[in-house]
């Protein structure tokens, strides 16, 4: 059980990670929205780095959601494991 709350845990931290980068990279996009009020010329720079970084955002959501499928299924394999256990002990 030790083991399997480990893993698991250790997908949790993964998870927080990478929700952490998806939040930091939403804040850039707001950040550089407000920068550019007013200006054109800055506006589409702004809008190139911004399509640039929303490739950056949906390779972070895919690898979030790759992550949290291995958290659920390592969750599930340790409960699978721990009703055996509990089972052939009776």
């Amino acid at each position: 059980m030790q083991a399997g709350t480990f893993v698991a845990i250790e997908d949790l931290d993964i998870i927080r990670a990478l929700v952490r980068r998806l939040e930091v990279q939403m804040g850039f996009t707001v950040d550089c929205t407000e920068l550019v009020e007013g200006d054109e010329e800055a506006a589409r720079l702004v809008i190139e780095e911004v399509k640039k970084k929303m490739e950056e955002f949906m390779k972070s959501v895919d690898e979030l959601g790759q992550q949290a499928d291995k958290c659920s299924r390592d969750i599930r394999q340790a409960r699978t494991v721990v009703l055996q256990r509990i089972i052939h002990q009776n």
